[in-house]
């Protein structure tokens, strides 16, 4: 029955058991009769076995809905188009579906047991491992991005999902292939480079032509900026007055029609320069096949044009220089007709045969030449057979300069390895004839020269190590040239002993490949006499590719060697003969001073005596009397003073008493009284023990130093130093004058320097004179002691 219509309900009776229970199994007294029991309790077992079997059929349509889940989820399991694996803690593969199987490369049941982290790469196996570990032990939803290794050739990206089941003792993980989406992603990062680090520029425009994008290449040659252009039309601002207007004509009907066009065309850059771009220009459609973009791809392609019209400057500018020259040049085919020839050529035909050729006329017209018509013929056939040569000719000869002379060159023309013409070019040499006659001539008066010179010629090859020598180097070496086997070696063995390692240096310079070299040796001949060699040479660079050599000369300088040596003997004796001479002038001065101060100077002091005596003795009673006796003494002791100033200047006494720097002390502030010109002296480490041949030479010097500043100087200063320094003795004398010029000092005239030179040589030392930078002279003597 239904329990629905039933007059007890399931509710009911439940609640009627309850109050029974409630009142301790009493029967009530008045509330249902036996019957209505009995019925209830009817009611109850029917409604008992009818729920029995609701159950029982609920049990049935449960375990049925169970079996059908569980068939379409493993057809959803397997048929799934990501793929799927059921694994164990460790990694190992209980269960998977077909699409895993397919992505992995291998069959489904040979994959059963095996571990899932063996197909995964090296580089992402550490980020699996952790993933696996965080699904059962977190208990929640885990995600990582792995590299798997399979039998494919290319690597694939997958994007792992996994949640733990079945009581956390096995996990279901989801497999997502996005090996397409990281090679899209890729895909777009190399674009997006290659836009941005391109050299060409890169230009995106909307559907009306409007600039929505520009990359760095653009800015950078252009010079404007996105943000000044973002919005503009790129003809409105790049194109400029030289821009060709059909050009401009043809972008513009190509955008209108929405193709694809590719054009060169010249733009400006912001600052106005001109650039040359190659431009390709591809419309951007959707889906529905509307306009969305325009991108346009440029190549900055100036330079290629520069080159093109130079080019054609390079090709125009050789034609005028091929018409310009005198030279004759011509080409033929090889059935005699002319391809092409210059002016000269073809205006030295016409002045033969009176006729005008053009390209195509045979240039052996028989009807046209007269004369060695077979000779040029042979010629011509000769190049055909593919020889390339050169040929002097004779020409008619001229009344007024004589025979003309001409240098022919045949070259044969080749097209793919076959001779299809003859190129000629032909020179007038008439004049290089009649140079290279003089030059032989000139080489022969060289030779004739060298040899009065004794001046031989030499080349040295750096790279190949041979020497080469003139004729006369052979002479001077007194060397037969065909029996004397020439190396560097045999030519070193040939030099003194002594002066050996003076050469070696210079060959050190000569594998450094200095500019310049220059020496002086001697050499041992073969009878045992000495010859002094006089050598010199340059480095000579021909070019990248040519190895460098040395050229130069040598000299027999034997007799110079002997006249030096007389001159320095000469000069030798000279100085000892001069220094000699000082010296007797030094001793006589001394004698002179020491006789004019003891014997004049004590007789004049005598005579002063006597006359004041005999002024204050005799009684003068005239003016004029006493007067002229006052003058007397006057003109006594004036008289001694000028005798103690001569003994001085012949000698000063405080040079022998006191030393050198007392005497220039003295001698400059005597020059201070004489001259009014403001003298500084400065001394400093000064013995007073100094040899008299020094003391004497310096003092003197220091004399002579100061007369050129008293006669030639025009100084108003003079600072003068003497010190001792590392054994040196200075000497320097400094005016503020106008100075000494390099002329000045040279002339033969110049007799007080040369004075000075030659004291400073006495006593070995050196000697200098000349112009300071803030002006004036310096002289400054060094004496070693």
């Amino acid at each position: 029955m239904d329990h629905k219509d039933s007059k007890f309900e399931v509710s009911f009776l439940r609640r009627k058991a309850e109050e029974l229970l409630k009142n301790d199994q009493k029967k009530p007294d008045s509330y249902l009769s036996e019957v209505e029991i009995l019925k209830l309790i009817h009611e109850i077992e029917v409604h008992q076995i009818e729920l029995e079997m609701q159950n029982e059929e609920l049990k049935v349509a449960k375990e049925r809905a169970i079996e059908l889940a569980s068939e379409k989820y493993a057809k959803l399991y397997d048929f799934a188009p990501s793929g799927y694996f059921t694994l164990s803690k460790e990694g190992e593969i209980i269960d998977l579906n077909i699409a895993a199987s397919k992505t992995l490369g291998k069959e489904r049941a040979g994959l059963i047991k095996s571990r899932l982290g063996f197909f995964v790469s090296d580089d992402t196996k550490q980020n699996f491992n952790i993933f696996l570990k965080n699904i059962f032990a977190n208990n929640e939803k885990e995600t990582c991005l792995v590299t798997l290794l399979t039998n494919r050739d290319l690597p694939v990206f997958v994007h792992l999902t996994g949640i733990s089941t079945k009581n956390n003792e096995q996990c279901l993980v989801n497999m997502a292939d996005i090996t397409k989406l990281i090679e899209a992603e890729n895909l777009i990062r190399d674009l997006s480079l290659i836009a941005t680090q391109t050299d060409n520029l890169v230009i995106i425009t909307d559907a009306k032509g409007a600039i929505e994008y520009v990359n760095n290449a653009f800015e950078k040659l252009t010079g404007y900026t996105l943000e000044e252009v973002a919005g503009k039309k790129p003809g409105n601002f790049l194109q400029g007055p030289e821009t060709d207007p059909g050009d401009k004509v043809a972008f513009s009907r190509a955008l209108r029609k929405r193709e694809a066009i590719t054009q060169e065309i010249l733009n400006y850059t912001r600052s106005g320069e001109k650039y040359w771009v190659s431009i390709s220009i591809n419309p951007i459609f959707d889906n529905k096949g509307e306009l969305e973009k325009f991108i346009s791809i440029q190549q900055n392609i100036t330079e290629r044009k520069e080159g093109e019209a130079q080019r054609e400057f390079e090709h125009q500018d050789k034609e005028a220089l091929i018409n310009s020259t005198n030279d004759l040049i011509w080409s033929i085919k090889n059935d005699f007709t002319l391809i092409a020839g210059n002016k000269t050529f073809l205006n030295s035909l016409k002045l033969t045969t009176n006729y005008d050729f053009k390209k195509g006329d045979n240039i052996l017209e028989t009807n046209l030449f007269t004369e060695n018509i077979d000779f040029w013929q042979q010629q011509y056939q000769k190049t055909l057979r593919g020889e390339s040569f050169k040929l002097e000719m004779e020409m008619n000869e001229n009344p007024k300069s004589g025979p003309i002379f001409f240098e022919t060159n045949f070259n044969p023309i080749y097209v793919n390895a076959e001779v299809v013409g003859v190129a000629c070019f032909a020179r007038n040499i008439t004049e290089y004839k009649k140079n290279k006659e003089a030059l032989i001539e000139y080489n022969k008066k060289l030779q004739t020269a060298q040899e009065i010179a004794k001046l031989g010629y030499w080349e040295f090859n750096l790279k190949t190590r041979k020497l080469f020598w003139s004729d006369e180097v052979y002479v001077i070496w007194e060397k037969d040239k065909e029996k004397f086997d020439l190396t560097l070696e045999s030519f070193i063995a040939t030099i003194h002993p002594e002066d050996r390692p003076g050469f070696s240096e210079l060959l050190n310079d000569v594998w450094k490949g200095k500019k310049h070299i220059e020496i002086k040796y001697r050499i041992l001949l073969k009878n045992g006499s000495l010859k002094w060699i006089h050598e010199s040479g340059n480095l000579i660079k021909i070019g990248k590719d040519q190895p460098n050599h040395y050229e130069g000369t040598v000299q027999d300088i034997t007799s110079q060697k002997q006249y030096e040596s007389q001159i320095l003997d000469a000069n030798q004796r000279l100085r000892s003969l001069t220094a000699h001479l000082q010296t007797i002038q030094e001793e006589e001065r001394i004698n002179i001073a020491r006789e004019i101060h003891d014997e004049l100077g004590q007789q004049l002091t005598g005579i002063k005596l006597d006359a004041s005596w005999l002024k204050n003795k005799t009684k003068i009673y005239l003016e004029d009397e006493k007067e002229r006796m006052d003058r007397l003494i006057n003109n006594i002791n004036t008289t001694i003073n000028n005798v103690r100033k001569i003994a001085t200047n012949l000698r000063p006494g405080v040079l022998d008493d006191l030393g050198l720097e007392a005497a220039i002390e003295w001698q400059a502030a005597q020059f201070e009284e004489q001259t009014g010109i403001s003298s500084l002296f400065k001394t400093s480490n000064v013995s007073d023990n100094y040899d008299e041949t020094v003391n004497t030479a310096v003092y003197r010097i220091f004399q002579e130093a100061l007369t050129n500043v008293t006669r030639h100087a025009n100084a108003s200063k003079v600072i003068i130093e003497l010190y001792e320094k590392n054994s040196i003795l200075v000497l320097e004398v400094a005016d503020n004058g106008k100075g000494i010029w390099e002329t000045e000092k040279n002339k033969t005239e110049s007799l007080g320097i040369t004075g000075m030179k030659e004291r400073a040589y006495m006593i070995n030392g050196t000697f200098s004179i000349k112009k300071r930078k803030e002006g004036g002279t310096i002289v400054r003597q060094s004496v070693p002691l």
